[in-house]
């Protein structure tokens, strides 16, 4: 490829390199104080977590609310001074309550989203609370159920991965492995007369560019933040360096459509382009969170080029062998025959290398989505060596006199390799074992010896919700007891959905996500099982705020299946007047803190769509100005749907709904109050009645 372009490959790796060494993966909690779960005689001054890896500061955030939602925090989120792996955020003066820890982070340089909650008490009881109510909220926490302190608080989790970040991955990855893999067969492998065409670097530089657009779209997406903003945070580097990569690339492409006599410098530079676009990706990924982050870097840029090298070179061998055969196709096909041999060698050792340090053991390996994942990939790339392997063996000796059995099981291999392509780019965006494994240890409960014994109290009937795997395997009944905001006994029977018989298991795992509060953290509680068949308990305070929460039971069977229920925590005494009227729409009145009020009527004006009016109230009487009105209905059985708000004025807002006579609506409604409490509620609202 001529010593120029070898010159200028060395400079924009090192370049990359320099880059590389402060990559790090997911910021997961690793321990908190107070500790999720803990009751603490008094209000903590802040609270501190700190993290598995530095988080940008710039871009994370500590809430803590009480359990109507109101903001408790009395400053901003600060890095604690010497620890850039601890957040802080102080509190205000906390009446007896629970308090739900709900943070987000941004890793400092991965770009990697995570979020995460955990509850905490003030004042309570293993048995109950005090009976003065949390700030801002309009009435007391539920009572913690008796007969022991919490446990299983909630473990943190990082964000899933959105479809956009996965496709735009996907999609880097298939122009980085043509552009990579093209370069590489046609100044290395291929004859002068069989390179591929200009035409090819074209559309694999364009996918290539789309793909590191695309990703870079899903970053901004996820921290929150515009293109300005994002290029003073940590992610900026990595924004900058996928640019510059894709425009080093560009430049090759354009030298070789414009410049054929310098044909090896064309491949030479997109080669550097290419190589170090992946060098960016890996250096953005797990790999620089392990022990040895500048070696787990290399290895994976090894492993992501050594793909490359096969699937890219081995679309440019199906593309400058079309047609009869003959002597410089069949060398051709030799020659890339050995190349692709080191190149499947390569990827299965940095592989195993890879897989070894990101999941840790073998329970981790079957038993996260990350472990289930990696298998599909080493299955697929099993395929893929197999498949290699009877090219190496039959197809190329043969390639002197036919090209069909090369060129159809390179085919078969091609679209093997882009679903292997697909799987990585999930795995991207998926946290690790290891990460994970280290990030559980925030939700250790603990309890504090100040809180008084426990007192005995009436015991509430449970919450209850009742649902079924999508394959209509499992039945599953969830018993929330005493179903307050605050720490529950959760009890889940599994029987089979055919024959009812109790269904065993190592465990349920359940996932709570409040669709809500969009800025509340998934958290995770795991069930253990009874004695007694079928039957799975924990007790946690994942259920730590007032509303309706999306509930998934994973109940690890083999294979687990996922059964989705929903259960509404109820607002602690709430005042609700109803006022019915003949010929009139029904009126509900909210009570909510300091006087203050908000109305509610449905305007049915046809049979199965009405206008929900909502307007709010000073203590005085006058409307009261609330912004950021949000709104999500749910008819019984249904998930939460968000509700598409219109402002009539300041504090009164409507919006369309679908409607059942007599089936009841749960309406949840968020809006701040001038001077910024959080004014949030409930209300089950029956049309027609």
């Amino acid at each position: 490829m001529g010593a120029a372009a070898g010159l200028a490959l060395a400079a924009a790796l090192l370049a990359v390199v320099a880059t590389a060494s402060t990559a790090l993966a997911h910021a997961l909690l690793q321990s908190s104080d107070p500790a999720a779960g803990a009751t603490l005689a008094s209000g903590p001054p802040q609270v501190t977590i700190r993290f598995g890896e530095p988080p940008d500061p710039k871009l994370s955030s500590i809430k803590v609310l009480d359990t109507s939602g109101a903001l408790v925090t009395a400053g901003p989120t600060v890095v604690v001074a010497g620890q850039p792996e601890q957040l802080s955020v102080p509190l205000g003066p906390l009446s007896p309550g629970w308090y739900t820890v709900a943070w987000r982070t941004v890793s400092a340089v991965d770009g990697h989203a995570a979020a995460g909650s955990f509850a905490f008490g003030v004042g309570v009881t293993s048995a109950g609370t005090s009976a003065a109510p949390s700030p801002g909220a309009v009435g007391p926490a539920g009572p913690a159920p008796s007969g022991g302190a919490t446990t299983g608080a909630a473990v943190t989790s990082s964000a899933g991965p959105s479809p956009l970040a996965v496709g735009g991955r996907f999609v880097l990855y298939v122009g980085l492995v043509l552009l990579l893999g093209l370069a590489l067969f046609g100044g290395f492998v291929a004859p002068a007369a069989r390179r591929p065409p200009v035409r090819l670097f074209v559309v694999a530089w364009a996918v290539a560019a789309l793909g590191a657009l695309i990703v870079i779209v899903a970053e901004l997406n996820d921290v929150g933040v515009d293109l300005g903003t994002a290029l003073g945070t940590s992610i900026g580097g990595s924004i900058i360096m996928r640019t510059a990569t894709a425009v080093a690339a560009g430049v090759g492409v354009l030298v070789l459509a414009h410049w054929p006599a310098r044909r090896g410098e064309g491949l030479g530079i997109v080669a550097v382009g290419a190589a170090g676009a992946m060098l960016v990706d890996a250096a953005t990924s797990h790999a620089a969170a392990g022990a040895y982050p500048l070696l787990d870097v290399g290895v994976q840029w090894i492993h992501v080029a050594a793909v490359g090298l096969w699937l890219g070179g081995l679309a440019g061998l199906l593309i400058t062998t079309r047609g009869a055969p003959d002597v410089g196709k069949a060398q051709a096909a030799r020659r890339f025959s050995r190349a692709a041999t080191v190149g499947i060698g390569v990827v299965a050792v940095s592989g195993l290398w890879r897989g070894v340090a990101e999941i840790g053991n073998f329970d981790a390996l079957v038993g996260t989505d990350f472990g289930r994942l990696v298998i599909a990939k080493t299955c697929l790339l099993g395929v893929l060596a197999g498949m290699g392997a009877l090219n190496h063996w039959r197809s190329v000796p043969a390639a002197s006199r036919t090209l069909r059995p090369l060129r159809r099981v390179g085919s078969v291999e091609l679209m093997v390799g882009a679903t292997v392509l697909l799987l990585a780019a999930a795995l991207v965006n998926v946290s690790p074992p290891i990460a994970r494994a280290a990030g559980s240890g925030g939700g250790q409960a603990a309890t504090s010896t100040a809180t008084p014994p426990p007192v005995p109290s009436p015991t509430p009937a449970p919450l209850v919700a009742t649902g079924h795997d999508f394959g209509t395997s499992v039945n599953l009944r969830l018993e929330v007891s005493p179903g307050s905001a605050g720490p529950n006994q959760l009890r889940a029977t599994v029987t089979d959905y055919d024959t009812g018989a109790a269904v065993s298991a190592p465990g349920v795992t359940l996932r709570f996500d409040l669709p809500a509060r969009s800025d509340v953290g998934e958290s995770r509680l795991d069930l253990t099982p009874t004695g007694t068949p079928g039957i799975f308990a924990a007790t946690g305070a994942n259920l730590s705020l007032s509303g309706t929460w999306s509930i998934t039971a994973l109940v690890e069977t083999t294979p687990p299946v996922e059964v989705p229920l929903q259960i509404t925590v109820p607002t602690p005494s709430l005042q609700v007047d109803v006022n019915r009227a003949l010929g009139q729409p029904t009126l509900y009145t909210v009570h909510l803190s300091q006087g203050r009020t908000a109305q509610l009527y449905l305007d049915q004006w046809a049979a199965t769509t009405a206008d929900l009016h909502v307007t709010y109230f000073s203590a005085a009487g006058t409307e009261l100005p609330v912004t950021g009105i949000t709104a999500t209905v749910a008819t019984a059985g249904a998930a939460p749907a968000a509700l598409a708000l219109s402002q009539i004025e300041p504090g009164h807002v409507v919006g369309h709904v679908r409607t059942t006579a007599g089936v009841p609506l749960t309406v949840e409604l968020i809006g701040t109050a001038p001077g910024g409490e959080r004014l949030d509620f409930h209300l089950d609202i029956t049309p027609g009645r």
